[in-house]
């Protein structure tokens, strides 16, 4: 910093300002020096106060964006479950529905129990349950199927309207099986709402 009795300190008006009105010169050319020291003064202290409230308001906008971005994270994850639960809800209507016009065929379901069921100490203790209707489909799919007439003689099937159609339900001395489509939907659902939340397939 320059030092004299004229001098002007640039970085700290407020000691120019000092040092000038110590000065025996009380001219207007000192007066117009200190007013234009003291205005250096004021418009840096209007720039501290501009450049404090603009960082508060960067900050103020970083945050809200911040929490911008976490709000439409969570809503597009909640978003995501009910579009899930969406899918999977008329999925299960279009199978129940498809179940309850007859539109599957049990049949695979029984010869997976005719060619695979381990029998107990008596080889016919083979007991297939259907519904009364399912029944009828699958006497007839099986009669056309001669490699299985040996299994199907020594089975006894049972027409039983407790069950919905599409079950199958299957039991030797050995031990039970039991086929049902909705529960099967059900499994494959759980799968795919687990896939959903980022869990393994």
């Amino acid at each position: 910093m320059a030092t004299g009795r004229n001098a002007i300190a640039l970085e700290a008006p407020l000691l120019g300002v000092r040092t000038l009105s110590r000065s025996l010169l009380a001219d207007e050319a000192t007066a117009g020096k200190v007013k234009w020291l003291v205005s250096l003064g004021e418009q840096k202290n209007r720039r501290d106060a501009e450049l404090k409230a603009m960082q508060g308001i960067a900050q103020a906008v970083l945050r809200a964006t911040q929490q911008s971005h976490a709000m439409v994270a969570q809503r597009a994850e909640e978003l995501s479950a009910l579009v899930v639960e969406l899918g999977l809800a008329v999925a299960r209507e279009i199978v129940g529905d498809a179940l309850d016009r007859g539109a599957t065929d049990p049949t695979e379901a029984v010869v997976h129990c005719l060619r695979d069921c381990v029998h107990g100490a008596n080889d016919s203790d083979l007991v297939v349950k259907l519904h009364p209707e399912d029944h009828a489909l699958v006497s007839r799919q099986l009669a056309a199927m001669p490699d299985l007439a040996d299994a199907v003689a020594k089975s006894k099937f049972v027409a039983d309207a407790s069950l919905g159609r599409g079950e199958v339900r299957a039991s030797t001395e050995a031990g039970k099986l039991r086929y049902d489509p909705r529960e099967t939907f059900e499994r494959v659902a759980a799968a795919v709402r687990n896939a959903a939340h980022g869990g393994m397939p």
